[in-house]
């Protein structure tokens, strides 16, 4: 007796730790989280300068980082992107996936964040995939309006016929 209770308690551990959270969808609040930049700088989705901003979320394997240059260098450099009021782009890195070391990812992100002003958190254990019910990809990239509801998700890279519809949403949520 006390064997087959062990048993199904056991059972039940196991499926509650592998249900995790439900996978992030389109129309979905996402849950936020704290992460750190390369300096140690901790960052939310409502700390500044997110709050209250749309977001776009390129969550990266550091070993496929240019997976998405061409919707970085759009978001990038499209005039109608209020970046300085309603709009923000993120980075996060994943060094759970890379085989890279983690100082080397380190050096090359507070780099970036110094010659372009970028911020790119360092996810180390999967804490944004595990609270977004997300599988580890190359890359991810989630569109957030300003309640933080997805409006848009791609896993891998993002097809060129995307880009305008991107930016589109980011334009219309950023005005709202």
């Amino acid at each position: 007796m006390k064997k087959s209770v062990w048993a199904i308690l056991c059972i039940l551990a196991f499926a509650a730790a592998s249900a995790g959270a439900a996978e992030l969808k389109v129309g979905d609040r996402a849950p936020d989280f704290t992460l750190k930049d390369s300096t140690g700088k901790d960052y939310t989705m409502e700390t500044p300068p997110y709050k209250g901003k749309v977001i776009s979320v390129f969550y990266v394997d550091p070993d496929e980082k240019d997976l998405n240059l061409h919707l970085e260098d759009a978001l990038q450099t499209d005039p109608g992107l209020e970046r300085d009021k309603n709009y923000k782009g993120l980075g996060i890195a994943d060094l759970k996936s890379t085989i890279k070391p983690n100082f080397i990812i380190k050096v090359i992100v507070k780099n970036k964040q110094e010659k372009t002003g970028a911020i790119v958190l360092l996810d180390y254990d999967w804490t944004v995939l595990n609270l977004w019910g997300m599988a580890k990809d190359s890359s991810t990239v989630v569109i957030l309006d300003k309640e933080r509801i997805c409006r848009y998700i791609y896993k891998g890279r993002v097809p060129e016929g995307d880009v305008p519809k991107i930016i589109q949403i980011i334009k219309d949520y950023q005005s709202k």
